[in-house]
């Protein structure tokens, strides 16, 4: 329309106007200069209702000291995990080490005698306890101990009888002390004879309750998680062969090499921060349980073991993971970390143009959103807060954006 009217303001060409072409012309004029003043008033009184509208609206309620509560369900939903703040790791120890299993907690489990697999009653993954029964196997060395077991039996029955009825003719002064003492180291000797039995079957793995003839239970040793399993119906194994490898992963270990200028700031029971980059943002806590008293003649480092806990059952044997070993603080470094905390970074959220994060407030369900001053940024996905959250404090870990979403929604809502 406005290139339109100024085709017709630059129209220069000298022709003469005719009186119903001025006409029209001026019409015409009139009507498009009233149509902007038309345009503009149905405008405003258009507007009028938006920004009457708009001056009800509120601005955001969500700020720190927000409180959001989140029923049972919506609480499930969201997952959210709640860990204890830490105290920063800046005059602490970094190296880097590979998860494994708790030597102390792990069985390679093998058979005791040649045999055949029968039967397999465990598979991987599967949770056992110290005694489930993981495979039956058919073996002949079990068959000779079960029967050569039954003999001694016999004959340590026979050898009781004898010992009894030679007392009591002794005791009647029919037979002689001599024969009554041979009756008693006869029965001894097959008492001997029949422990050894015993111990021998028991030996084998095919102890009392166990499948009768060559048959006999291969069992865990301890309770854990089957993380090996290598037997098949059929097949021949015997002591060489493992079978299974049943561990217990609620402790794991990581063996870490620290420089020799280094090692004596480390200490057995300290604290240690673990975290892997399979799960960012998540901290877990372990102690060292061994604090190597030999340094390696070429790589010039001492080993240094961790003990984390994994009841979570996050971690998994041969992750790679990076070790922060709290240590002595440096008084020559002039480091103050004052009342900082270390928590994973994906924790923090900015709610009004402030940092927060959020922790219990009361009952299950509530959380508050608490203002904390971030400081810098650590591996792993950690974040330093210098001011804000105590150490030892519970805030939500994971879930914190969910959190955020559910208390902007009520701000909003609650203006409706």
């Amino acid at each position: 329309m406005t290139s339109w009217r100024i085709s017709l303001v630059n129209d220069t060409r000298s022709v003469t106007p005719r009186p119903w072409k001025l006409a029209a012309g001026a019409i015409l004029a009139l009507a498009l200069g009233a149509w902007p003043l038309a345009c503009t008033s149905g405008g405003e009184e258009e507007q009028a209702p938006a920004e009457s509208k708009g001056a009800e609206v509120a601005e955001p309620k969500a700020g720190p000291g927000s409180v959001v509560t989140l029923d049972p369900a919506s609480l499930q939903l969201a997952a959210i995990e709640l860990v204890a703040a830490a105290a920063p790791g800046s005059t602490g120890l970094v190296a880097n080490g590979t998860i494994s299993f708790d030597a102390n907690h792990v069985s390679l489990v093998a058979p005791r005698a040649e045999g055949r697999v029968t039967e397999v009653r465990a598979d991987l993954g599967q949770a056992v306890r110290a005694g489930s029964v993981l495979a039956i196997l058919e073996s002949t060395e079990v068959g000779e101990a079960r029967g050569a077991l039954t003999r001694a039996a016999a004959s340590l029955e026979v050898a009781k009888l004898g010992a009894e009825r030679e007392q009591s003719l002794f005791e009647q002064r029919v037979s002689s002390q001599k024969e009554a003492l041979e009756a008693r180291a006869a029965y001894l000797s097959a008492q001997a004879d029949y422990d050894a039995a015993q111990a021998r079957v028991r030996a084998l793995g095919a102890a009392d309750g166990s499948p009768g003839g060559g048959s006999y239970p291969l069992v865990s040793p301890l309770g854990g998680t089957v993380v090996e399993r290598n037997a098949t119906p059929g097949q021949i194994a015997g002591p060489e062969a493992h079978l299974f490898t049943v561990a217990d992963l609620r402790l794991l270990w990581i063996d870490v090499d620290v420089y020799e200028a280094d090692a004596d700031r480390v200490r057995n029971g300290a604290l240690a921060s673990v975290v892997t980059r399979s799960i960012p943002g998540k901290s877990f806590e372990g102690r060292v349980a061994y604090a190597g008293g030999i340094v390696d003649a070429e790589t010039r480092t001492v080993k240094v073991r961790v003990e984390v806990d994994n009841h979570e059952a996050r971690l998994r044997p041969g992750m790679y993971a990076e070790v922060r070993l709290e240590t002595p603080a440096d008084e020559a470094s002039g480091s103050d970390t004052g009342s900082a905390v270390v928590i994973p970074e994906l924790a923090v959220q900015d709610l009004e143009g402030q940092s927060v994060v959020f922790v219990p407030a009361g009952p299950p369900g509530e959380f508050a959103a608490r203002a904390v001053t971030p400081g810098p940024r650590l591996a792993g996905g950690l974040l330093t807060i210098t001011s804000g959250l105590a150490v030892g404090e519970r805030f939500v870990a994971r879930g914190a954006f969910q959190l955020k979403s559910e208390l902007l929604k009520g701000s909003f809502g609650d203006d409706d």
